[in-house]
C-alpha cells in the first residue's frame, strides 16, 4: 500500500487525470444503462415451474411472454374497441392474440372490462421494451375509457423504469443531506466536497462496469438501487475516515506528505481491509444464482470495490495537491481547538459484564418479532408498483372487475409413459379434475374432459390422433406421447398463502391420486413465485455459512485472534436479528403484505459487509493503545471515546443514505433501505459504544492477547512508512 500511495503523491495530476477519463467513460457507458438492464429477476430457472413452462411452450404452443390489454369504460367495451385493441398488440410484434369472445373469463359480467391477451415469443426483454410504445398507442387511439398494458412484461418494465427513478430520487435528497452531515463534521467547504466527489465518481464508474457487465450477462434493475444506496453510503464514510485523519496528522505539525503515508498506513490501512471484507460477505448472495440477488450482489461489490480504489489512489493525490488547503472554506461556527476526549460516562460503569447482557438482551429482544416473520415474493402481484402506475392499475382492475385468478391459473400438467392410450389418458385426467375440483381454494377447473367425454366424438377423434382446435391449449399428442393440461382457477389471488399451500399441495399429493407412471409438473405465476421462496429459504444455511467463515477467517488473520472474531460474529448476528425484528413490525404496521424474501438475506449479508467498518476501527484503536502501554481497561474505554465522534458521524451518512430510499416507490427498495438504516443505527449506537465495550471489559486483557513493544508507524527522517502492527484511527 505504501508504494501505491507513493504514486499518488508522486504523480497526482497524472492520476487525477486517469480518474477523470474514468469518470467520463463510466459516465458514457452509465447512460446506455438503463435499456440494458431487465426487470423481474425474482424467478428461478433451473426450478420446476420453469422446467414446466418450457414443456408447455414445447408441446402446447404456448406463448412465452404475454401482454393484457386492459379496457374498461361506463358503457359495454364494444367488439370495435376490442379489435383495435387487438390490432395495436399485433402491429406491436404478437404471435398470437386472445379475445373475450374466444375465453369468456377475459371479460366482466356487464362487459364494461375486457381483457385481449397477447402472447410474444420474442425474448422477454424485448417483450419489455415493446410496453411504453404499445400503452402510448392505446392512449393516442382512446378506444376506452380507460386502457392499460399489464401482465408479468409489463409489471417488470414498469419495475425497472420506477427503479431507475427511485436511484435518482434517493440521490437527489441523499446528497444535499450528506452536504449538510460533512459540512457539520469537517466545517471545511473543501474538505466537504472531496467525499462527494469520490462518491460521483464510483457511482458513475460503477454504472459504466454495470453496462459492460449487461452484455455478458442478464442483470436486474436492482443494480442501479444497490449501486447508489451502497456507494453513496461507502464512499462518503471511506472518504471521511481518510480526511479526518489527514487533518489531525497536519495539525499534529507534519509534512504534507508525511501526514499522507501516516494517514494511509492507519486509517487507510482498516478503510482497506473493510472495503475488501463487503465483496466476500455480499459474494454469498451468488449462491441462489437467480438474477434479482445476482444483480444486488454484483452492484454491492462493484461499488465497493471501485470506492475503495478511488478513496486509496485518488483521494491521497488530491491531498497532496490540497495539503494544508483542506480546510479552505472554513466555516464560522467551526473551531480548530481539540476538545478532551471524556471517557467518564462509560467508567462510571461497575459492572460492564450485566451491562453489556443487558444490551444484547434487549437486541434479543427486538428480534422476537422474526418467529412470525412472513415471507413471499410477489411475483404475480403489482403491489411492488405505486398506485397509479399503468401496468398495477390495469391489473387491480382485472382483479375488481373479472378476476385475475382465471390470466394467473396454477397450470398443471399431465405427462403419460409412452403408449399410453387416448382413452387411459382422459380417464387419469378426469381422477385428476375431481381431486382438484373437491381441493379447498380452488375455484375452479378447465381440462380436456369437459370437452371430451367418454363416448364422445371429440374423445374418438383424439383416439385417432386428431387434436380438434377447441382442445389445443389443453391437450397434446406430438409423436404419440399424451400431454393434458388443467387450468386451475383459486378462489384467492395468485400472490395469496392460501394459493401458494395449493401449489405444494398440489405437487405433494395428486401424483399419489392417479395411476403410476404419470408426471405431474405445476407452473404458473404462483408456482414460480413458490419456487423461488423455496430457492432463497433453502439457500440461507450456505448463504450465512459463507458470509460467518469468510468473516471471521479475515478476522482472524487480521487480529490474530480467536475470541475477537467470535464476539464479532456474535454482535453482528444480534444487529442483523434485531433490525430484521423491528422491520418485520415496521412492515405490519404499514402494510399487510409480507416482506419479500429476499429483503432478511440481503440484510444479513450486506451488514455484515459493512459493519466491519466500525469494528475495524474501534477495536483497532482499542489495541493498538492497550499495546503501547495504556492498561487494557482505559484502552477499551479511550479507543471507544476516541472513536465515537468518526463513528457516529459515519453511522449519521449511511442512515441518511438508506433513509433517503424510503421515498422509492418500489416496496423492495424501501424494504432494504429501512432495514439498513435501522441495523446501522443499531450498530453504531446499541453494539459498538455500549454492549462491545462492556463486553471487553469483562472479559480482560485476554481479549487482546500479550502485549507488545510499541513500534512506529512512520520514519519522520524518510517520510517513508515502517511496518504497522495493527490499523488504526485516532
Amino acid at each position: 500500500m505504501h508504494r501505491l500511495t507513493a504514486v499518488s503523491i508522486r504523480h497526482p495530476r497524472v492520476v487525477l487525470a486517469v480518474w477523470a477519463t474514468l469518470f467520463i467513460a463510466g459516465a458514457l457507458l452509465a447512460l446506455r444503462l438503463d435499456g440494458a438492464l431487465s426487470g423481474g429477476g425474482f424467478t428461478n430457472p433451473r426450478a420446476d415451474a420453469l422446467q414446466a413452462q418450457a414443456v408447455l411452450e414445447e408441446k402446447f404452443d404456448e406463448a412465452p411472454n404475454q401482454l393484457v390489454i386492459v379496457l374498461s369504460a361506463a358503457d359495454p367495451v364494444t367488439e370495435a374497441a376490442i379489435d383495435e385493441a387487438a390490432d395495436l398488440a399485433r402491429e406491436a410484434g404478437a404471435d398470437r392474440v386472445t379475445l373475450p369472445s374466444e375465453q369468456a373469463d377475459l371479460a366482466s359480467d356487464d362487459g364494461r372490462t375486457v381483457a385481449v391477451v397477447a402472447g410474444f415469443t420474442a425474448d422477454s426483454t424485448t417483450v419489455q421494451n415493446l410496453v411504453p410504445e404499445l400503452q402510448a398507442s392505446l392512449d393516442e387511439q382512446g378506444i376506452a375509457a380507460d386502457a392499460y398494458v399489464t401482465g408479468q412484461p409489463a409489471l417488470d418494465y414498469q419495475l425497472n423504469a420506477h427503479s431507475k427513478a427511485d436511484a435518482i430520487r434517493a440521490e437527489l435528497i441523499g446528497f444535499p443531506i450528506l452536504i449538510v452531515v460533512l459540512l457539520l463534521v469537517f466545517g471545511s467547504v473543501v474538505a466537504t466536497i472531496l467525499p462527494l466527489l469520490v462518491a460521483g465518481s464510483a457511482l458513475m464508474i460503477s454504472m459504466g462496469i454495470g453496462t459492460l457487465a449487461t452484455g455478458v450477462t442478464e442483470i436486474s434493475n436492482l443494480y442501479t438501487n444497490i449501486v447508489s444506496m451502497i456507494g453513496l453510503a461507502v464512499a462518503v464514510d471511506y472518504s471521511l475516515f481518510i480526511i479526518k485523519r489527514f487533518r489531525e496528522e497536519l495539525a499534529a505539525g507534519r509534512s504534507t506528505t508525511e501526514a499522507i503515508h501516516v494517514t494511509m498506513a492507519t486509517a487507510g490501512h482498516s478503510v482497506l481491509f473493510s472495503g475488501f471484507a463487503v465483496a466476500p460477505a455480499l459474494s454469498a448472495l451468488f449462491v441462489p444464482q437467480v438474477m434479482a440477488l445476482t444483480s444486488i450482489a454484483l452492484g454491492g461489490i462493484v461499488v465497493a470495490l471501485v470506492a475503495l480504489a478511488v478513496t486509496m489512489l485518488v483521494l491521497p493525490a488530491g491531498l497532496a495537491l490540497l495539503g494544508a488547503r483542506i480546510d479552505a472554506g472554513r466555516l464560522p461556527f467551526s473551531s480548530r481547538r481539540k476538545r478532551p476526549v471524556s471517557v467518564a460516562g462509560s467508567a462510571r460503569i461497575r459492572r460492564p459484564g450485566l451491562v453489556g447482557l443487558a444490551g444484547a438482551a434487549v437486541m434479543i429482544i427486538a428480534a422476537l418479532p422474526i418467529a412470525g416473520l412472513s415471507l413471499q415474493s410477489p411475483v404475480a402481484s403489482a403491489t411492488v408498483l405505486p398506485a397509479g402506475d399503468p401496468a398495477r392499475a390495469g391489473l387491480e382492475l382485472l382483479e375488481t372487475d373479472i378476476g385475475q385468478e382465471g390470466l394467473f391459473p396454477v397450470d398443471v400438467i399431465l405427462t403419460f409413459p409412452e403408449g399410453t392410450t387416448a382413452a387411459t389418458a382422459l380417464a387419469e385426467t378426469g381422477e385428476a379434475r375431481d381431486w382438484l375440483v373437491d381441493h379447498s381454494g380452488v375455484d375452479g377447473v378447465l381440462d380436456v374432459t369437459q370437452f371430451a367425454p367418454s363416448g364422445s366424438p371429440l374423445a374418438q377423434a383424439l383416439g385417432d390422433g386428431t387434436v380438434p382446435a377447441e382442445v389445443e391449449r389443453l391437450w397434446s399428442s406430438t409423436g404419440g406421447a399424451i400431454a393434458t393440461r388443467l387450468l386451475v382457477t383459486t378462489s384467492e389471488g395468485p400472490d395469496t398463502v392460501g394459493t401458494h399451500d395449493l401449489v405444494k399441495s398440489i405437487r405433494a399429493d395428486l401424483t399419489g391420486r392417479i395411476d403410476g407412471g404419470v408426471d405431474v409438473a405445476v407452473t404458473g405465476a404462483t408456482a414460480q413465485g413458490v419456487d423461488f421462496d423455496e430457492t432463497i429459504i433453502g439457500s440461507i444455511p450456505a448463504i450465512a455459512a459463507i458470509v460467518l467463515t469468510l468473516t471471521f477467517i479475515m478476522l482472524a488473520l487480521a487480529w490474530r485472534s480467536i475470541l475477537l472474531p467470535l464476539l464479532a460474529l456474535v454482535f453482528n448476528l444480534l444487529v442483523v436479528g434485531a433490525s430484521v425484528g423491528l422491520l418485520t413490525l415496521v412492515q405490519g404496521a404499514i402494510s399487510d403484505v409480507p416482506l419479500n424474501s429476499v429483503t432478511p438475506i440481503l440484510l444479513f449479508a450486506v451488514m455484515f459487509g459493512l459493519s466491519m467498518d466500525y469494528m475495524v476501527i474501534i477495536m483497532s484503536r482499542m489495541r493498538e493503545l492497550y499495546r503501547d502501554g495504556l492498561g487494557y481497561e482505559q484502552a477499551v474505554l479511550q479507543g471507544a471515546a476516541r472513536t465515537r465522534g468518526m463513528i457516529n458521524s459515519a453511522a449519521v451518512i449511511m442512515i441518511a443514505v438508506f433513509l433517503s430510499f424510503m421515498t422509492a416507490q418500489i416496496s423492495i427498495v424501501r424494504e432494504i433501505g429501512i432495514g439498513l438504516a435501522i441495523a446501522v443505527a443499531l450498530d453504531a449506537v446499541v453494539i459498538r459504544m455500549l454492549v462491545m465495550p462492556s463486553i471487553l471489559r469483562a472479559i480482560g486483557p485476554r481479549a487482546f492477547g500479550r502485549r507488545a513493544e510499541p513500534e512506529p508507524a512512520v520514519d519522520p527522517d524518510a517520510g517513508r512508512e515502517a511496518p504497522v502492527r495493527e490499523p488504526a484511527l485516532t
